[in-house]
């Protein structure tokens, strides 16, 4: 096996690799979905100091 003594060393090797590999994959999939999110979020907090800023004006 490549030189490895031990099964488990070997496996330990490629266990890192592909895992690796799993992360990169899932970072790509998932980059553009917290944008989106995000985008959303900011909207809905513009309005709500809109609307406070309108409440704070009527007060006496």
């Amino acid at each position: 096996m490549l030189g490895f003594p031990d099964f488990w060393i070997f496996s330990g090797y490629v266990l890192t690799i592909l895992s690796a590999l799993f992360c990169l994959v899932y970072g790509v999939i998932r980059w553009r979905r917290g944008v989106e999110e995000k985008d959303g979020d900011y909207r809905e907090e513009i309005k709500w100091e809109k609307e406070e800023i309108e409440l704070i004006e009527k007060l006496p």
